[in-house]
Parts: structure tokens; C-alpha cells; sequence
């Protein structure tokens, strides 16, 4: 088959010129629109980060503030311990008296009398008469087993008549213990120690 152009070559120009324009031109809006587009995700991307970013800093102020409450709260039951701490010290020592009395009355003998229990700050005497020196090593001995009483010693002993009766008048110091705890701790630390050894 043949083919013969009868247009001429000048306006075959212009027709192949104009194809390459629209080409261009549509090639240019086709880059520009992808251009657009990727601008348009990019920002919408950038905005929903922004949003996180002011979320996530709303959620960290808040969790500062529960921090704070937080440590608030840990301050104020420190400072709630100390008090009771407190409390039950002064309650130990209040009632430490009573036990120490107490403790005293079942230590002493059969055969000895108490005449005068004299104490400044921790630090007591002890004045009485027994029936004889053993009776007196027996209440010191009972006194030192007591959780109440520490370092007990035998100032004075004398031999005294009362009723004509050959008697031993005596004299002993000692610390106090008013919350008498130490000697708990070290009789359960011998009771454990004596299980080991059975």
C-alpha cells in the first residue's frame, strides 16, 4: 500500500509541534500534580505526628503531675511513720515504770526487803536488807535476768541487827531499761542458738 502526505510539509510541523506542546505540557501537569500529592501526604503526615507529639506531651504533664502526688504521698507516709515510730516510743516508755516496778517486785527473795529505790535518768539504787549474802547475789542475779535492769552491781554490804536478828543490809546500782528489749533480743538469740546445738 502507498501512502502519499498531500499536506503540506510546513503544516506538518505545526501538527508534530503542537502533539510535543500538549505532551509537555501534560507531562509537566503530571509532575506537578505527583508534586502536590506527595506535598499534601507529607503535610497531612507532619500534622498527625504534631497531633501525637501534643498528646504524648499532654499524657507526660499529666503523669508529672501523678508523679508529683505521687511523691507527695510518699513524703507525707515517711513523715506518718516517724510519728508513729515516735508514738510507740514515747507508749513504751510511759508504761516502762510500771514494768520496771513490776520486774523488781518478782525478783526480789523471800528473805530480803526493799527500803529505798532512789533513780536519776537511767541510773538506780537499790537499798534493802536481806538475811544473808546468798539471798543478796540471788536478787542480783534475778535483777540482771530481768529485760528491765542492766549492769547490775553490789555497791555496799554490811552486816546489821534488826531485832537482834544477824542481817545483811545492802546496797545496789543499776541502769534501766524502760523498754526493756535487749534481753529479749538476747535470750531468743541463745534460745535459737541452744535448737542449733540439740
Amino acid at each position: 500500500m502507498i501512502r502519499i502526505n498531500l499536506l503540506p510539509k510546513q503544516e506538518i510541523k505545526e501538527a508534530r509541534g503542537r502533539g510535543e506542546f500538549f505532551i509537555g505540557l501534560l507531562a509537566l501537569l503530571a509532575v506537578l500534580g505527583v508534586i502536590l500529592a506527595t506535598h499534601y501526604s507529607q503535610k497531612n503526615k507532619i500534622n498527625s505526628v504534631q497531633d501525637q507529639i501534643k498528646v504524648t506531651e499532654k499524657k507526660i504533664a499529666s503523669l508529672k503531675d501523678v508523679e508529683k502526688k505521687v511523691d507527695e504521698f510518699k513524703a507525707k507516709n515517711k513523715e506518718l511513720e516517724r510519728r508513729i515510730k515516735v508514738i510507740v516510743e514515747l507508749e513504751k516508755k510511759r508504761s516502762g515504770p510500771l514494768f520496771v516496778m513490776e520486774s523488781l517486785s518478782k525478783s526480789i527473795p523471800e528473805k530480803a526487803w526493799i527500803n529505798k529505790i532512789s533513780s536519776k535518768g537511767s541510773n538506780a539504787t537499790i537499798s534493802g536488807i536481806a538475811w544473808n549474802e546468798f539471798t543478796v547475789a540471788d536478787f542480783m542475779q534475778a535483777l540482771q535476768n530481768s529485760n528491765y535492769f542492766k549492769n547490775v552491781n553490789l555497791k555496799v554490804i554490811k552486816k546489821t541487827t534488826v531485832n537482834k536478828l544477824p542481817l545483811r543490809s545492802f546496797e545496789i546500782t543499776s541502769r534501766l531499761d524502760f523498754i526493756g528489749e535487749s534481753n529479749n533480743e538476747q535470750q531468743d538469740t541463745e534460745k535459737d542458738e541452744n535448737k542449733k546445738e540439740l
